[in-house]
């Protein structure tokens, strides 16, 4: 199953990444800057929000904020690393709270 995703990844990344020197030379080092904003500072708000706010157990939050990303072999990552299956869940509500909102947001940005 690793290896299959593996393969997968690699797939979409050769696709996705063919222009990718094209795109660095005209946007320059502020597009990966802002790349990089953008992906951790959700993570970085939700992890500090649900530990000193909302007290929840690491645990537990890892597996909300990997289900907030809906990233599938995150959790897989998770689990194997905490040795245990209470990742999951946090993972299970975050993650359809996650693809409504996204099915809400992305017909919000195409009326737009």
């Amino acid at each position: 199953m690793d290896f299959g995703l593996l393969i997968f990844m690699a797939g979409v990344g050769l696709r996705a990444g063919g222009d990718i020197l094209e795109t660095f030379a005209a946007a320059g080092p502020l597009l990966v800057l802002a790349g990089i904003t953008v992906t951790l500072t959700p993570i970085f708000v939700g992890y500090i929000f649900g530990r000193k706010v909302l007290k929840i157990h690491p645990v537990l939050l890892f597996g909300g904020i990997t289900g907030s990303m809906t990233s599938g072999a995150a959790l897989s990552v998770l689990t194997k690393a905490a040795k245990s299956p209470i990742p999951s869940l946090g993972y299970t509500g975050a993650y359809a709270f996650a693809n409504v909102i996204l099915t809400i947001a992305g017909s919000i940005i195409m009326m737009l």
